[in-house]
């Protein structure tokens, strides 16, 4: 076997013979439904090796099977090894400006070995990430690289450059190999008559995340809406790339490159329709017909956008969303109108404008946010139908079809086969009922060409048909049910105590609120400074214990360590800055925000933090979050420095960069680190426990043990070992269940005996208010007998899923 630097090695090829032959045969793959790369057709192994290179510690691919069935053998050796990471760099050397990103096949013969898979697309000077989501092993999966759901790293130079394709797999265990398969690698594409614009150009630091989170939005709402839309970076924007579409969609573009701005005005000029949100940029506005009104942030968030008269076609008169900030357009043309406002905190309708229209175009005045889904779904079907007219019977034969189709259902007839041989209750069966009644309204108004009643029975009938088996799913009585809660405050536009009872009613009977950070405090303390409007909003702990006690919640107060996040007064971080107690990358940049954990007066503060909340508040537990390093570039501070020294026993004349090279003083830094997180643990679980008997210490931590104690320092199974910690709350933020699963096996082993409650991801999901997901995963905790979980977050996505869950799953 060849490489391309010629005759490998005889150990290498021993170990990758070694790995091959450990894995069972792969079956070759289907034949491909769509175009494959030109760079990614090979016919031997030689070529394939050209093609495909190893990152470190990854061994070489091999070609197998002929033809149009030839795919690429790639060997997971985990065994024996210390690598991250399998993964390999495929050249594809692809223009995908207009293509919505790749697809390939994919096959893992045994997903034990790994944490989770994904992908990065090179272009320029930097990448375009996602991770993959891997549904079963022992199968070819068909994978979707979306270009809406990646971010960016660094500094790519738009998905008309890509050369390069990098496929990995995470390690989860030492001790198991495995295999993958890699087959028909090419792009997914449409000549769609809607474009979403990519704000790529704007993407750096903190607007990073947000321009990639709301483009996936809209490219998730259009797909479920059944309308081809193509994704376009804003730094690919040509007149080739726009001839042919009629809507070009920007989800939150804060500016827009010079010179596409003609080209939009082109656009717009021969006829094509602009679809703007949030702080969409004056001069489109104008192209349209509007002007662009001031930022606002309201003291609460809205509750929702209110239909003004009769609006546009297909317009629903509420629609939920609870934005926070909006940026409005106002009429600026003869005729241009306002056809909905926001309607306020406190249930009144307000003078400023949601969404305004003109002939030309839309803007909607904040991002589009994922909560009350089907309504939302149904305003942007709104106004892409009023600038693209023929989407109505694309949109409600879609809808139709979706009807029925989840919990590994193709439709509503295979669901009513499974809830059949399940066996229904008379309550499940009347919804049931209802759910096929409304299917068949759906289907007789399409056959009449009454697409928005065929909508509104499709939808009906997908609801029906989600509560019965909502209603179908058993309860498992006296297991951990637990919500963690972000806010200090509990549910926005909720009282602790209105949050708490909801939380009961539904069946939880735990709640992890975040009430203590590194700098700040939510209650009156001796040890951290108490937030600022602590005189006017009052103590939330004892707010929240009160409500906790009222209705028999546990609560277990949530410590966020080392980060003293935004609520901390601006003096005490420029306090602990100037007193040389925060972190230092290895590039030497200081993260002003993150406290030391090597800093003796740090660990001292994290401890007294978490007992003086013990000793004044009769809670159930304490919760620790971030009790790690934010990641491997972290701590290089001076302190740390003189302090490693001391503990090796001598100088380190390359500092950071014999820390960093693999031999016995990086060893030694690892076990350092460690331990510097791990002494907070036990000081704390040992402290709490004399002041408060019985009182439950509990960690939120990574979710791959192995891996993560060495990168960011996290040892939590030697803390269950150790018995530091009473349960433990590995954060499983994945939607694919075959990698939850995984995920929770093998922590069910590294939690040495102490209860393990998986952490569940609802708020990271790609949607965020899917009840039947939450439902699987919290039913795969009961499979493998956890005896609890924990679910993130309790926010306005909670609300959504809870009265699915309390119809049986988590029934009280």
């Amino acid at each position: 076997m060849l490489s391309t630097r010629g005759v490998l090695s005889s150990g290498l090829v021993a170990a990758l013979g070694a790995v091959l032959c450990a894995a069972a045969e792969i079956p070759p793959p289907p034949a491909p439904e769509w175009p494959v790369f030109p760079a990614c057709r090979v016919s031997t192994t030689a070529e394939a090796q050209a093609l495909c290179a190893p990152m470190k510690g990854s061994l070489p691919v091999a070609l197998a099977g002929s033809g149009e069935r030839a795919f690429l053998r790639l060997p997971g050796n985990f065994q024996g090894t210390t690598h991250e990471r399998c993964s390999w760099d495929i050249r594809i050397n692809a223009d995908l400006s207009v293509a919505r990103g790749i697809q390939l096949l994919f096959y893992t013969a045994d997903s034990n070995p790994v944490s989770r898979y994904s992908a990065y697309c090179h272009s320029g000077n930097g990448w375009y990430t996602t991770t993959l989501t891997v549904t079963r092993d022992g199968a070819w999966d068909r994978l979707t690289i979306e270009k809406s759901r990646t971010s960016t790293e660094d500094e790519p130079a738009g998905w008309g450059a890509v050369d390069l394709l990098r496929i990995s797999a995470w390690r989860a265990r030492s001790d198991l190999d495995t295999e993958f398969g890699l087959a028909h690698i090419g792009p997914v594409g449409s000549d769609a008559a809607i474009l979403v614009l990519r704000a790529d150009s704007a993407a750096g630091g903190s607007e990073a995340k947000s321009i990639a989170q709301f483009a996936e939005t809209v490219s998730r709402c259009l797909d479920e809406l059944g309308l081809d839309s193509a994704l376009l970076s804003d730094l690919d924007v040509t007149p080739e790339r726009l001839a042919g579409r009629r809507l070009v969609i920007l989800p939150h573009n804060p500016s827009v490159p010079d010179a596409v701005l003609p080209l939009l005005q082109e656009f717009v000029a021969g006829g094509g329709r602009l679809l703007t949100f949030y702080g969409g940029p004056a001069p489109v506005l104008a192209m349209v017909g509007l002007k662009r009104g001031e930022w606002q942030h309201p003291a609460a968030p809205f509750q929702g956008i209110v239909r003004v008269g009769d609006g546009i076609r297909g317009q629903p008169a509420f629609v939920g969303q609870a934005s926070w900030n909006i940026t409005p357009a106002l009429p600026d043309a003869p005729d241009a109108r306002v056809i909905a406002v926001w309607r306020g905190a406190d249930g009144k309708e307000t003078d400023q404008p949601a969404l305004t229209v003109t002939p030309r175009g839309a803007h909607m005045a904040h991002v589009l946010l994922p909560d009350d889904w089907p309504a939302k779904k149904r305003l942007v079907l709104a106004l892409v139908g009023q600038m693209v007219p023929d989407v109505w019977p694309q949109a409600a034969r879609r809808e139709l079809a979706r009807a029925g189709r989840f919990a590994s259902c193709s439709g509503m007839d295979e669901l009513g086969a499974a809830l059949e041989r399940e066996g229904m209750s008379p309550k499940a069966k009347e919804v049931w009922t209802r759910a096929l009644e409304a299917r068949q309204r759906a289907e007789t108004a399409v056959q009449a060409g009454a697409f928005e009643k065929a909508l509104d029975e499709a939808q009906e009938a997908a609801k029906a048909a989600r509560i019965a088996w909502c209603l179908s799913r058993p309860a498992t009585p006296g297991e951990h049910r637990a919500f963690w809660c972000h806010s200090a405050f509990g549910l926005a536009g909720k009282s602790w105590d209105e949050s708490i009872e909801l939380l009961a009613r539904s069946g939880f009977n735990a709640i992890l609120p975040n009430l203590l950070w590194g700098g700040v405090a939510f209650y009156p303390g001796e040890v951290l400074p108490p937030y600022a409007d602590l005189a006017t909003k009052g103590d939330q702990m004892q707010l929240c214990l009160d409500a906790c006690r009222k209705y028999g919640v546990q609560c277990h107060v949530w410590k966020v360590n080392w980060n003293m996040g935004h609520a901390t007064d601006a003096a005490f971080v420029r306090k602990m800055n100037e007193a040389g107690r925060t972190q230092r990358d290895m590039a030497g940049k200081t993260e002003e925000r993150w406290l030391c954990p090597s800093h003796p007066g740090n660990q001292a503060l994290e401890i007294a933090a978490m007992v003086d909340i013990a000793r004044r508040y009769p809670v159930d537990g304490l919760h620790f979050d971030y009790i790690r390093y934010p990641g491997g570039n972290h701590c290089f501070c001076d302190g740390c420095r003189a302090r490693f020294e001391q503990h090796l026993g001598r100088a380190v004349a390359n500092w950071p960069a014999e820390v960093r090279a693999e031999g016995e003083v990086r060893t030694r830094w690892l076990e350092w680190r460690r331990g510097n997180i791990t002494a907070v643990v036990k000081a704390v679980a040992e402290q709490a426990r004399q002041v408060r008997p019985g009182i439950r210490i509990s960690a939120a931590v990574f979710s791959n043990w192995p891996t993560d104690r060495d990168h960011v320092g996290q040892d939590w199974k030697l803390w269950c070992e150790k018995g530091y910690l009473d349960f433990v709350c590995p954060m499983d933020y994945t939607d694919s269940n075959r990698t939850f699963r995984t995920f929770v096996r093998n922590q069910l082993e590294w939690s040495a005996g102490k209860p393990c409650y998986p952490g569940i991801g609802l708020s990271c999901w790609v949607d965020p208010t899917d009840p039947i997901l939450l439902i699987e995963q919290i039913a795969i905790c009961r499979e493998l007998r956890t005896g609890g979980f924990t679910v993130f977050n309790f926010d306005s996505n909670a609300r959504e899923v809870l009265p699915y869950l309390a119809l049986g799953a988590t029934a009280p």
